[in-house]
């Protein structure tokens, strides 16, 4: 344990690769290392990365039990509080989804004690991970060269095809669009950063000399630089303006597609990675778009997690990340919802009330069906009063 915590804490950051053509290593034809690092210099994918690991890491994390068809809360274990002595739970799922939405795999390490609870967790980087498939289909994994147990290492993938040992990476499979980004970024960066192209010409068909030249530039500037003033032009001279071409167009355009391939791919609506076009959002379509983010985006990423935590505790216990937050509707909506669950006995007040992280008050655990007043399960409470007059005094 303390050789993986001492090679976790010094992991390499780069990678060997071709400096001169980046296609024999990663292949993509726009010629761009793409990297774990050089990826997320694209603001679209930093923006998908970081998104899908904010929302999860966010999300609280619940233990249950299944008791009899009745599902009972218990306290979260402390390695799911503090997983280790550099991360609280936050960094470690953090670290954990960033991992996976790059490179396909997430690898994590939690050696066990004699009781087989988990002494600690750590996300090792899938890169030092080396993963060999025997012949009996037992799995042996290393880690800068270091063999690992089997028992203490847990695999999570993306995309893994049948008898592969490793998922489908999102870095390779968008190798070309994430370099193509990279190389429109680099074009677009030395175009404004050079500031070559003039702001306009002075053209003329007769010969000029250097000095000429110089003292028709300087008469012009002193001329009419922030002045508006009308420009008279003798001897052929003419003047141009020099802007950006329509190809200069074409190229934001085509930098606003990869944005939406990126979100395509991923699974993410557009508008949550500030993209243009597509699925603009009302105030009225906010609390359901909500709802389609966390159904159709977050929850395959939320189960895979859940399913290798729960792998560590013992089999009647399932780990459950509360995704309600995010789903929650304006305060309206919200209050009318509890409103009709406390009337139909779905939820008790003081539940209603928790949900809004208010403090409980006495009585407040019961639960009333029907007729506003009736309690269920204890002593008939005096139905509420139909009019000011009708209260005591």
């Amino acid at each position: 344990m303390s050789i993986i915590r001492r090679e976790v804490r010094s992991l390499p950051i780069t990678v060997d690769v071709n400096q001169i053509s980046a296609r024999p290593q990663f292949q993509n034809y726009s010629g761009e290392i793409v990297t774990e690092r050089t990826a997320v210099s694209s603001t679209a994918v930093l923006s998908a990365v970081t998104l899908l690991a904010d929302s999860i890491a966010t999300m609280p994390l619940q233990v249950y039990r299944d008791n009899k068809g009745t599902l009972e809360e218990l306290p979260v274990p402390s390695v799911f509080v503090k997983p280790n002595d550099d991360q609280n739970m936050f960094e470690f799922i953090h670290q954990t989804i960033a991992t996976l939405a790059l490179h396909g795999n997430a690898f994590i390490y939690a050696p066990r004690n004699a009781g087989g609870a988990p002494l600690e967790m750590r996300c090792l980087h899938p890169l030092l991970v080396n993963v060999v498939v025997g012949d009996n289909g037992n799995r042996v994994y290393s880690y800068n060269k270091t063999v690992i147990d089997f028992e203490s290492m847990y695999h999570i993938s993306w995309l893994r095809f049948p008898n592969q040992a490793y998922g489908v990476s999102p870095l390779d499979a968008m190798r070309n669009i994430i370099g193509t980004g990279i190389a429109i970024d680099r074009f677009l960066a030395q175009f404004y950063g050079d500031g070559a192209t003039p702001s306009s010409v002075l053209e003329t068909d007769q010969q000029v000399t250097m000095e000429q030249a110089e003292i028709l530039r300087t008469t012009w500037e002193d001329a009419h630089w922030k002045r508006r003033r009308p420009a008279v032009l003798a001897g052929g001279l003419k003047w141009r303006s020099v802007t950006a071409s329509a190809s200069d167009m074409d190229t934001m355009e085509h930098r606003e597609s990869i944005v939406r391939d990126i979100a395509r791919a991923y699974r993410i609506p557009l508008h949550l990675i500030a993209g243009t076009g597509g699925d603009n959002q009302t105030y009225q379509n906010v609390e359901s778009a909500g709802i389609n983010f966390v159904r159709h985006t977050l929850l395959p990423w939320m189960h895979r997690l859940e399913d290798t935590l729960s792998s560590m505790l013992p089999t009647p216990q399932r780990v459950r990340l509360n995704a309600d937050g995010l789903m929650r509707g304006d305060l309206n909506s919200r209050v009318m919802a509890q409103q009709i669950q406390i009337q139909t006995g779905t939820l008790s007040p003081n539940e209603a009330r928790a949900s809004e992280g208010r403090e409980p008050y006495e009585g407040g655990d019961n639960f009333y069906y029907g007729q506003v007043g009736t309690a269920i399960g204890v002593d008939a409470l005096p139905p509420m009063a139909s009019s000011i007059t009708d209260l005591p005094a």
